[in-house]
């Protein structure tokens, strides 16, 4: 006699339990531990956990919605519902008390057409090489300002920015530096950003379609970058 072993796909626990029958009369199962209701052979492939897993991975590789769904055979709506409730599970920087060396800079993105602008502030900490805030914003000193409102409760010895007036205006100038030469690390994050997220390539027919899915995969490419850095 043989026995098929069923793990949970949430929480891998092998505490299992039939819960009936779905509309499709497929064996139910519920996990005891998380309560976790489940099925183990799923007819539509964007239901599968393990597809619906790869769906951040491919992001953050350069890959669009179209391509993700083409690739794991699922809807698009699959692909955007996923990548919503994912970016809602993580959260923003937690800014570290303390900074020897903080560069900061801005790259430009649009959504929708390019008369709508989006720029991501952000600051990069040299030691850790971590993003400690970003902003998704106008080109603006507002943008600019709420970045700085959010370093508030870190104290930055060393601000290293470009010449665009709006860090002048808004950074104390005894700690702030102008020069190209500090930025080299941030200038190459901004680089990354453009090669691991399809949507911000300078010749791509791929951009964002509204607000809110663009600031969800900034959110979870800053996560990813920064779990990344936390490993090495």
């Amino acid at each position: 006699m043989c026995f098929e072993e069923i793990t949970c796909p949430r929480c891998s626990s092998r505490n299992i339990k039939k819960n009936g029958t779905t509309a499709n009369r497929k064996q139910n199962y519920r996990c005891k531990d998380c309560r976790r209701q489940f099925i183990t052979d799923y007819l539509y492939r964007g239901c599968m956990p393990v597809l619906r897993d790869l769906v951040v991975p491919m992001t953050m590789n350069s890959s669009g919605i179209r391509d993700i769904a083409r690739v794991l055979g699922m809807s698009t709506n699959t692909v955007l519902k996923t990548i919503r409730e994912r970016a809602a599970m993580v959260t923003e920087p937690r800014v570290p008390p303390r900074i020897k060396d903080l560069e900061i800079d801005e790259f430009w993105s649009f959504i929708k057409d390019k008369s709508q602008q989006c720029w991501c502030w952000y600051g990069l900490n040299r030691a850790t090489t971590r993003i400690a805030a970003y902003v998704l914003g106008r080109r603006t000193d507002a943008s600019c300002r709420q970045l700085r409102d959010k370093l508030a409760s870190c104290t930055v010895e060393n601000f290293y920015t470009d010449d665009w007036q709006s860090y002048a205006k808004t950074l104390p100038p005894e700690r702030h530096t102008i020069s190209k030469a500090e930025t080299l690390n941030i200038e190459r994050h901004n680089l990354n950003f453009r090669t691991h997220l399809k949507r911000l390539h300078r010749r791509t027919i791929c951009f964002s379609k509204s607000d809110e899915m663009h600031a969800a995969v900034i959110k979870l490419y800053v996560n990813h970058v920064n779990a990344y850095q936390h490993k090495l």
